[in-house]
């Protein structure tokens, strides 16, 4: 039985075969030993690939090394793209079980997620990451690089292209954005209304920007953010595949990693090795399927946070948690919870960074930020000034910040990464990041047009029904990827007959539903493409 459990490690994860655990451990070797020899009638290998495809840069404990693919695979006449990739190589070549993708989310991960790729259960593998199209350290980058402090306002006061002049930095007046928050009170009409005015604006010009017009063969001309969608990202998973000679290819995908998976899954099937998917992206491509998704985790999370501290009362630094909250809430929707400026100014901290606080602090795989978000709370809500105003200036530290400056407090302006589009250097523990190759990508991967109206009879909707932290989320998709300026060209919905990935959700993750991992387990047709629950397969692996 030892032996037998061994040769269980080289079989697919979650993958259905058709031998079963009865059989005897020769019928499993035999099936070893024909996908080894298919291995080695390729020429190609992890450690000698198609030089035309991929070339290793530097060998070692790590490959180094560039992945050349087309702007379009179908176009011959489209321009070559070249991606960063980095392999961890298997101890034993060729590797046992094949190769494997490690993508850590976003949309942003990159090569770099191969360093979190310790562990027995990677053992056996060419584990390697991606830096996907577009994202930082990619030709060319969908980020900004140019931003740069002013050295005196106006006396009107600063604005945003006082601090960037790139044509993708948000438009002058419009509220910082990030991934599932704005900068503003999302139950506020006008300003809600204005925000997505001015996004609206801004889409036509990042669209046009020069750096995003490629000339192909002929002198033909492309959009290179009509190319960034996850669809393409799967094409150059198979390219790499196949330029390294590998029959399969496993995925390992966290958070956005797991649509990467799901995607890859659904269109290369024949393809497709042992499949992890942890933390569920929406498994259906909309808008609208995504934004509800977000809303429920991120109301969710907070009333757990709240429940939690309530049930551990003597324990908790927020006293009488849920009546704390809701005050706390109407007094920054009353511009009462401020910080001085260097002016002197008082400056509010918005129901919106409030909300987008309490949901960075909520992506804490231990949780132990958790108990960092109740300690904020209760200075908030505390009767000594000093330390509230140090709460909040904790809070804006972490969202308006360029170039290691806390704007807020030196220009009397927010202005952060989702403004300048930017990776910015904070004064202290950054909160933001750019949401621009967020955007971009699903603006691409998620069905449904919408314009200003419709966001907003929509958002009317959904401000009855959500509480402020799923209502802020809302507002942060919606003027983020709703009004992409580019046509939507959706993923097929995800499932396969053959492939059964393991998946796995989490309940609290305000940034991956669990309702998103349940409908993950199912396809078309209501046909589970999950495999037996763990106790009865997964153990043996």
């Amino acid at each position: 039985m030892r032996a037998c459990r061994a040769s269980w490690l080289l079989l697919p994860l979650c993958k259905s075969i058709s031998i079963p655990w009865s059989d005897s451990c020769e019928e499993i070797h035999s099936l070893h030993m024909l996908q080894h020899h298919s291995q080695r009638r390729n020429r190609f290998s992890s450690t000698s690939p198609n030089p035309d495809v991929l070339v290793w840069n530097e060998v070692g404990q790590y490959y180094d090394g560039t992945l050349r693919v087309k702007l379009d695979i179908f176009d011959p006449d489209s321009p070559n793209l070249t991606l960063p990739v980095y392999m961890r190589p298997a101890t034993e070549q060729p590797a046992p079980k094949g190769i494997l993708l490690m993508h850590c989310g976003g949309p942003g991960s990159t090569r770099d997620c191969v360093y979190y790729t310790d562990g027995p259960h990677l053992e056996g593998y060419d584990v390697f990451a991606i830096t996907q199209r577009g994202m930082e350290g990619t030709t060319p980058s969908l980020n900004c690089d140019n931003s740069k402090l002013p050295e005196t306002c106006p006396p009107e006061g600063c604005q945003v292209s006082d601090f960037t002049d790139c044509p993708c930095a948000l438009l002058d007046g419009t509220p910082q954005l990030g991934e599932i928050w704005a900068d503003l009170d999302p139950a506020n009409e006008s300003q809600v209304l204005n925000l997505f005015n001015k996004r609206q604006a801004w889409g036509p010009r990042c669209a046009a920007s020069e750096k995003f017009q490629l000339r192909g063969r002929g002198g033909k001309m492309y959009n290179f953010l009509n190319y960034v969608g996850t669809q393409f990202l799967v094409y150059d998973l198979d390219e790499m595949r196949k330029a390294v000679g590998a029959e399969n290819l496993s995925i390992y995908g966290y958070s956005y990693g797991t649509y990467v998976g799901g995607v890859y899954a659904s269109v290369f099937s024949q393809s497709t090795g042992r499949v992890v998917l942890d933390g569920d992206m929406e498994a259906s491509p909309r808008k609208d399927a995504q934004s509800t998704g977000d809303a429920v985790a991120n109301d969710k999370f907070v009333a757990y946070l709240l429940n939690t501290c309530q049930a551990k009362a003597s324990e908790c630094s927020l006293k009488d948690p849920h009546v704390t909250y809701a005050k706390l809430v109407q007094r920054a929707r009353a511009g009462k919870l401020t910080a001085p400026t260097e002016s002197g100014m008082d400056f509010p901290l918005s129901v919106g960074l409030l909300m987008a606080y309490l949901q960075a602090e909520s992506v804490s795989n231990s949780g132990r930020h958790f108990a960092r978000a109740l300690q904020t709370l209760a200075a908030l809500a505390g009767n000594d000034v000093g330390e509230r105003e140090k709460a909040v200036a904790f809070i804006l530290d972490g969202f308006c910040y360029v170039k290691r400056v806390a704007t807020w407090s030196r220009y009397d302006i927010c202005i952060g990464p989702g403004h300048t589009n930017e990776y910015e250097s904070a004064p202290g523990i950054s909160f933001a990041d750019p949401y621009l190759e967020k955007c971009a990508v699903w603006g691409l991967d998620l069905a449904g047009y919408y314009d200003v109206s419709n966001l907003m009879h929509q958002w009317t909707v959904e401000k009855i029904s959500r509480g402020d932290a799923g209502l802020a989320a809302v507002v942060g998709d919606m003027a983020g990827y709703f009004l992409w300026p580019l046509k939507a060209t959706p993923t097929a919905p995800m499932g396969s007959a053959i492939v059964r990935p393991l998946i796995v959700g989490n309940l609290f993750d305000s940034a991956t539903s669990y309702s998103w991992a349940q409908a993950t387990a199912e396809v078309p047709h209501g046909r589970p493409w999950t495999s037996p629950p763990c106790s009865q397969t997964c153990t043996r692996i």
